[in-house]
């Protein structure tokens, strides 16, 4: 099922603009074609073109809601990722799409001592957001947040299960299954450092504030490689309700 993103969407009417609207013309709907419509918070609808409108300086398809309906979420947990952006946006950016097609509920980029990037392109990272959610047929868009300092979340108060992931052997860790008995039904805060690994003080932070250690294997992994063996590792794990 081709699938089209777009939150303009009132009285049963939507608008798809842009490249949106592009990916119409290319598959050569006309007027009368059924589409097939996500907004990114569960719902799928069906809607017909009523018009299509191309200007030098809009795209614009329109289009009429014939029908409306909520779909269940795929999985029975909320995975939640932060992790340090890796200095070549390429690697950060592959890691983001596998891990919405395997299973990421939300990202937070984080900034840590060792950080080697202290930005992040939002605008082209949510277009890859929305792509892949289209390419894997997920009807929940992952929320993104941008570039913030690693203490905010390590001092942050909240419900879920949190894991740290690092290399240091000075600290206890486990590895995902052993914390499979925490993990089914809940919110899943998983932190990712970057190549250089959280420093001392910072991991020494999390477990102060009720972070568990994460063995993600006895190999050393790339950022955006642990950022994914996360989320396959959950999704195999935990499985899926679907």
């Amino acid at each position: 099922m081709q699938l089209f993103y777009t939150t303009h969407i009132a009285d049963n009417k939507a608008l798809l603009a842009e490249e949106e609207a592009r990916h119409v013309k290319v598959l050569r709907k006309s007027a009368n074609d059924l589409l097939h419509l996500i907004d990114g918070t569960g719902y799928l609808y069906e809607a017909v073109i009523t018009e299509i409108v191309e200007t030098k300086k809009a795209h614009e398809v329109h289009l009429n809601i014939v029908s409306k309906t909520l779909q269940a979420r795929s999985r029975n947990y909320h995975f939640h990722l932060f992790i340090a952006p890796t200095k070549q946006n390429e690697r950060i950016e592959w890691m983001l799409e596998k891990a919405i097609e395997t299973g990421l509920d939300s990202i937070t980029f984080i900034q840590t001592e060792h950080s080697e990037k202290s930005r992040v392109n939002m605008v082209r990272l949510e277009k890859i957001c929305i792509s892949a959610m289209k390419q894997s047929g997920e009807f929940y868009k992952p929320l993104m947040h941008d570039l913030c300092n690693v203490k905010n979340v390590l001092l942050s108060n909240n419900h879920a299960v949190q894991l740290i992931a690092h290399c240091n052997s000075n600290f206890e860790k486990q590895s995902l299954q052993a914390y499979a008995g925490i993990l089914e039904n809940t919110n899943i805060h998983i932190l990712i450092g970057p190549e250089g690994d959280f420093s001392n003080t910072e991991i020494t932070q999390a477990y102060d504030n009720g972070f568990k250690g994460l063995s993600l294997g006895t190999t050393r992994l790339r950022t955006e490689t642990a950022g994914l063996y996360a989320a396959i590792g959950l999704s195999a794990l935990l499985g899926n309700r679907n």
